[in-house]
């Protein structure tokens, strides 16, 4: 019969390699044992090398052949600690134990190796143990040799990618966050201290950080990036770990197995809190400009048509008229400065009749301040520029020594309400007599002021100067 039976290419070459030069002798002079052994290892699909004898003498199947790479087939028949001479030390010691009936595992051992000229490293899984002859003693070592390098370097490199993906994720101040391929758990949430952080997997994850209300419409889009295989992304308010409710937008993207399938979700999400807030107040702001201005494109209608009506004197109407839109502007200056959110009571004052009064001590404003609304500051501006005007045409700033006292106060009624007190005192000048009829300026004065204040005004043109009392609720708006 023929031996060894079969093997392939490496069985073809131990037939007719001549072992006679070696320790082992002609094949026809093996041990049973050896025979055994050596038809055994060539049978199997696993790589096997079979080290007989002190010198460990290597016999070996096609499968270690591949494993050798370029070493084969010298490596056949050679001593082991010279055929492979860059880890002699390595199978020295895998020798001694393996000769002396022990047995040894590696798992994932890597060694240098001189496999294709040049050294590169290996990883493998080797388990020794001990072949025994007829007699029952150690004479070889049998060793199954199964490459693990790919799984190794695939292992290695998988962990260098979640290291650089966990610095990213670490650097960077979004939410991080990991979902099932239907969105029906969360598996993983680095909330940033923004959203609760989830560490194990949990299918409650819409009722504990979205509104009732939103559901509806987020779930319309996860279907839809999970019917179409593509991006998802929305913007949508959230629960956040203080409990208040902000705003972020969120994009993920599918995770695809090699048959096209969703496995999972990876996404992250960006605070837009603070930009939502920042939108809706431009909103405001541009919904309380038109609002604004349309008021004074009203108002200013309403000035041209009382200052124009019938007029005698062109040239004085035209300067009373660019008197009021001058006012009105500076009253817009000073809302603008407040950003339209109210104005000071004495500043509002102050502006208007400022321009007007001939010399600094001949014009006093004092008293106890408050916010006005804009609409009321508008009115109340128009109106000192009115009785500013009067007072240097006609009434105590028309001389040299006329002087106008503006005071403002606040007081409770008999009801425990809060009101202010706005007095316009003129003395000084020449004497005054009241007016033969009501001008625009007038009823400016007493009509827009009663209706924007929602109080009373008395206009009292005694002898010896103008007094104008304003007596109306107090604002909303605090005490400055």
């Amino acid at each position: 019969m023929v031996f060894p039976a079969g093997g392939g290419e490496t069985g073809e070459l131990i037939r007719n390699f001549d072992w006679s030069k070696t320790p082992l002798g002609p094949l026809s002079g093996w041990p049973q044992s050896l025979k055994t052994v050596t038809n055994m290892l060539l049978l199997s699909p696993v790589p096997i090398v079979l080290l007989w004898g002190e010198d460990g003498i290597m016999i070996y199947n096609d499968a270690y052949s591949g494993f050798a790479g370029s070493r084969h087939p010298q490596l056949l028949g050679s001593k082991v600690r010279e055929g492979w001479a860059e880890i002699a030390d390595f199978n020295d010691n895998v020798m001694k134990v393996g000769l002396a009936g022990g047995t040894l595992a590696y798992e994932n051992q890597q060694l240098t190796l001189f496999r294709r000229g040049k050294p590169e490293p290996v990883w493998m899984n080797l388990d020794y143990s001990p072949v025994v002859d007829e007699s029952g003693r150690p004479r070889g070592v049998i060793a199954i040799v199964v490459e693990t390098t790919q799984e190794v370097l695939g292992q290695q490199k998988l962990r260098q990618s979640e290291q650089r993906f966990r610095a990213l994720t670490e650097a960077t101040s979004d939410i991080v966050y990991r979902m099932s391929p239907h969105w029906t758990e969360i598996r993983q949430l680095d909330g940033r201290g923004f959203l609760t952080d989830v560490a194990s997997p949990s299918t409650a994850w819409q009722e504990e950080y979205l509104l009732p209300e939103d559901r509806p419409v987020l779930q319309q889009v996860i279907d839809e990036a999970v019917r179409s295989k593509s991006v998802f992304q929305h913007e949508h308010r959230v629960r956040r770990t203080d409990g208040t409710i902000g705003w972020i937008f969120s994009r993920a993207v599918p995770i695809l197995d090699d048959q096209g399938e969703i496995v999972e979700w990876f996404g992250a999400a960006s605070d837009v809190t603070e930009r939502r807030r920042n939108e809706e107040y431009l909103r405001l702001v541009v919904h309380e400009l038109n609002h604004r201005v349309k008021n004074n494109l009203a108002m200013t209608q309403a000035i041209a048509a009382q200052t124009f009506r019938n007029v005698t004197d062109l040239k004085e109407a035209q300067a009373r008229f660019s008197g009021r839109m001058v006012a009105l502007g500076q009253a817009n200056d000073l809302l603008t400065g407040e950003r339209w959110v109210g104005a000071s009571l004495l500043g509002a004052i102050r502006q208007a009749i400022h321009p007007h009064c001939p010399e600094e001590h001949r014009c006093e404003t004092g008293g106890q301040d408050v916010k006005l609304s804009p609409k009321t500051a508008l009115a109340l501006t128009l109106a000192a520029h009115e009785l500013a005007t009067n007072a240097l045409k006609y009434g105590a700033w028309s001389d040299e020594t006329g002087k106008v006292v503006v005071s403002c106060s606040t007081y409770k009624d008999s009801d425990g309400n809060e009101r202010i007190r706005i007095e316009w005192r003129e003395s000084g000048g020449p004497p005054v007599l009241p007016p033969q009829r009501r001008g625009f300026g007038s009823t400016l004065i007493e009509r827009g002021l009663t209706r924007e204040m929602g109080g009373e005004v008395k206009m009292d043109f005694q002898p010896d100067g103008l007094v104008c009392i304003v007596d109306a609720p107090e604002s909303p708006y605090a005490k400055g």
